[in-house]
């Protein structure tokens, strides 16, 4: 398996007319049973979504302005911001006239097992669950060194088998080489990111608004140079419920 990278372009929408909106899928078949799709919207434009109880929505704002509404209540939403859509609920998004908006979808399908565990606790799953990303929590990793800042962005829980967080440095620094076989990974450039992803015998250059998928059970590692920032998303799906014990393994939240 090979490393593969698709770029998410936020300057589309510069010469098309109001209300419109463009879509297309991120990556495709990269991950089991994960399907990420890039909108982007100019208003007026309302982007409506009907409950299903097969999949979760994770929306994750790249660029712009817009209004989620759950019928119940209205989020506001700007650049960097993260929402966990309630679980099996209908949700629109609202564009304002003269206001463009980019947004990356995370949609995970859930399985038998998934959807028991969300029985379990159904309460935590009615609710949206949103954050600008530089509110995030904080946590340190053996593999990362002192100076750089994770950010805890969707915990271990809130979605079955699915969690994100972020990493944030400047070079010289780097990401220790490590494998995790339990589960997919995936890299989003933020601002300004200018790094390196090691994958095996391959490399690729991160950076801004480039989504990168390591190769699942690779031994893999970041660096970036003096003078340059790492700066990315990491998204993880993992293929069991029993894996998502890695993160409590290897992560140790901050006190907040």
């Amino acid at each position: 398996m090979s490393i593969k990278t698709e770029k998410l372009v936020t300057n589309r929408l510069t010469l098309q007319p109001e209300s419109t909106i463009i879509k297309n899928t991120v990556l495709p078949g990269e991950v089991k049973d994960v399907m990420l799709e890039f909108y982007s919207i100019k208003g007026p434009y309302q982007f409506n979504e009907s409950s299903k109880t097969d999949c979760y929505d994770v929306l994750l704002s790249l660029k712009g302005d817009a209004t989620l509404n759950t019928f119940e209540t209205e989020y506001n939403l700007t650049s960097d911001f993260i929402a966990r859509i309630p679980y099996s609920k209908n949700y629109f998004i609202q564009v304002g006239k003269g206001k463009e908006f980019h947004f990356l979808r995370i949609r995970k399908f859930l399985d038998e097992k998934d959807r028991f565990i969300i029985g379990q606790k159904i309460e935590k799953h009615l609710s949206v669950f949103i954050k600008p990303l530089s509110e995030c929590p904080t946590y340190s990793e053996d593999i990362k060194s002192n100076k750089a800042i994770n950010r805890m962005i969707i915990p271990e829980g809130f979605v079955p088998r699915f969690c994100m967080g972020s990493v944030e440095t400047e070079g010289p620094d780097s990401v220790d080489s490590h494998e995790h076989p339990m589960l997919d990974q995936l890299f989003l450039g933020l601002k300004n990111c200018r790094c390196t992803c090691y994958a095996n015998d391959e490399q690729a250059l991160l950076t801004s608004n480039l989504l990168l998928h390591i190769p699942l059970g690779s031994k893999h590692s970041v660096s970036v140079t003096d003078g340059k920032k790492l700066f990315y998303i990491w998204f993880d799906f993992f293929l069991t419920l029993e894996g998502q014990k890695y993160m409590e393994e290897q992560h140790q939240m901050d006190d907040e």
